[in-house]
C-alpha cells in the first residue's frame, strides 16, 4: 500500500478531472514542500504554528524534513 505523501505520476487531463479542492490540497502541498527544500538548501531556518504557538525550526531541523519528504 502507498504512503499518502507519495508522489503518484499524473496527467494533465487526469488532474483536470480531480475536484478544485483536491487540486488546490495538491498544490499547496507541493508549495510546501518546495518551500522546505529550499530552506533546507540554503540553511535557513523555518518557523511553523505547533500547538497555537510560532516555532522557530532549526536548519539541522529542517534537512531532516527535506530528508524525509523526498523518500517518501
Amino acid at each position: 500500500m502507498r504512503h499518502p505523501r507519495e508522489k503518484v505520476k499524473l496527467t494533465r487531463d487526469s488532474v483536470l478531472r480531480l475536484p478544485l479542492e483536491k487540486r488546490a490540497e495538491m498544490a499547496f502541498r507541493e508549495a510546501v514542500d518546495e518551500v522546505i527544500a529550499e530552506h533546507a538548501r540554503l540553511g535557513l531556518p523555518l518557523y511553523v504554528g505547533h500547538n497555537g504557538k510560532v516555532v522557530k525550526l532549526s536548519p539541522n531541523k529542517v534537512r531532516g524534513l527535506s530528508r524525509s519528504n523526498h523518500h517518501k
